[in-house]
């Protein structure tokens, strides 16, 4: 009879042990990064826009292309496209600066300038597209506004505006404002208040503000194109107009207005 020895295998070291498994770890690493690298390379689109906008577009008479006008429809152009690319704006509203901004029937619909699109479609190129339709839009807006009865109602269109902010304390705002900012309505004409002072300025203020009404701005940034223009070379006059502004959007609305696009 042939007995048939059998051969146990001999007991694996510790070191050994330990080297296949820092294999396996490092081989299942491996795995991971290139699966994360790939995830990476295939997904290129780039980050959605979220950021709520305004545009309020002054059809006054001093928005004419006139020597003694501040010419909306150019600064409009200069700017608006801009404006919007800087500030990554997805929902964009309008409103208009008449005689009396409330009640003008001038109006254009809202804008979504990063809409929902194909995966195939370049994201870049309809966000540009959507901001030429807006600056489209304000165009027609302005003709409009240019239309109506003169007068400049600036604290109205600001009103205006105002009902398209998002609600929320964290909630951004921005808004161009391409106006000189000259008020000029029935019951208001500000080359006609006495702003030499800081105390006539607050009761001027005060009594425009209850006549008005106060925009719902606050935390909103402004950004002003045109603004104070008539005054040209006039320091002094500006200075009043400048401080009576300040105080009124800062101090009272306490909104945010920046000199970054004025021109």
């Amino acid at each position: 009879m042939t007995v048939q020895t059998v051969h146990s295998p001999a007991p694996e070291r510790p070191d050994a042990r330990r080297r296949r498994n820092r294999r396996r770890a490092l081989t299942a690493v491996l795995a991971l990064a290139l699966a994360a690298a790939g995830t990476a390379c295939g997904s290129d689109e780039p980050s959605r826009y979220s950021r709520t906008c305004g545009v309020v577009v002054d059809g006054s008479g001093s928005a004419a292309a006139s020597r003694t006008g501040f010419d909306a429809e150019a600064k409009l152009k200069a700017t608006l496209q801009t404006f919007l690319a800087d500030k990554k704006c997805r929902k964009t509203s309008f409103a208009p600066i008449t005689k009396v901004s409330k009640a003008s029937k001038c109006q254009v619909s809202p804008l979504d300038l990063d809409p929902n699109t194909s995966k195939t479609a370049d994201r870049e190129r309809t966000r540009t597209t959507m901001r030429a339709v807006a600056l489209s839009n304000a165009l027609k807006l302005l003709r409009c506004a240019q239309k109506e009865e003169p007068g400049s109602d600036v604290l109205g269109g600001l009103s205006r505006i105002a009902l398209s902010k998002p609600s929320g304390a964290d909630a951004s705002f921005d808004v161009l404002v391409v106006s000189d900012f000259d008020q000029g309505d029935t019951d208001f004409r500000l080359g006609r208040q006495d702003l030499s002072t800081a105390a006539s300025r607050r009761t001027v203020i005060d009594g425009f503000l209850k006549s008005h009404g106060r925009p719902e701005l606050s935390g909103a940034d402004i950004y002003p194109v045109g603004y104070g223009m008539k005054y040209g070379t006039d320091t002094s006059r500006y200075e009043r107009f400048d401080s009576f502004w300040t105080e009124l959007l800062e101090g009272r609305v306490k909104a945010h207005v920046h000199t970054t696009y004025r021109r």
